[in-house]
């Protein structure tokens, strides 16, 4: 049987089988999608099955937009620099629950997103949950201002100021 109640204990994403999407404009006609791997990630949830934290890190270098030449670009220090800046990482205290909504209940989380070093607040909803006592996921999406983290040589009007992400995830309890 499947619940939204979040079973307390600490889980761990399955790497394998979550995925992280990242699109933005360009020249404000096209979208450019792109995929990163999750590297790592665990999440939180305490007696009163609510979650206290969240830690995902992301491979900068698992950056595929399915164009070589972008993907080598876009892996230099114009925007990931990720011979210095290995990771992406998002860290989160709690996550407020925003009731149900026809799809299931929904959740709002305000985190941190880090790429290259710096540091910038970031909305998350969370949406789809779906959780068994071991196993449980969940969609999240996110718009990340990329001037914000650093990741911005070009201008807004060639590449769009937003990053659209979004995110699906699998989680199994560990303890």
């Amino acid at each position: 049987m499947t619940t939204t109640q979040l079973p307390a204990g600490t889980w761990q994403l399955d790497t394998g089988a979550t995925t992280v999407n990242v699109s933005v404009k360009m020249l404000g006609v096209f979208t450019v999608p792109a995929t990163l791997s999750v590297t790592s990630g665990t999440i939180e949830i305490d007696a009163n099955h609510e979650v206290t934290g969240v830690d995902i890190t992301v491979g900068a270098a698992s950056y595929s937009s399915k164009n070589a030449k972008r993907n080598k670009h876009v892996l230099g220090s114009d925007f990931l620099d990720t011979d210095n800046h290995a990771t992406i990482s998002f860290r989160a205290g709690q996550v407020s629950s925003d009731g149900a909504s026809s799809t299931g209940a929904t959740y709002t989380s305000a985190g941190v997103v880090t790429i290259k070093g710096q540091s910038s607040p970031v909305d998350v909803a969370i949406a789809g949950v779906d959780v068994t006592s071991d196993t449980g996921s969940f969609s999240a999406t996110a718009t990340v201002d990329r001037k914000a983290i650093g990741v911005g040589k070009f201008s807004t009007l060639v590449i769009g100021q937003d990053l659209q992400l979004e995110v699906a995830a699998i989680a199994r309890r560990v303890s």
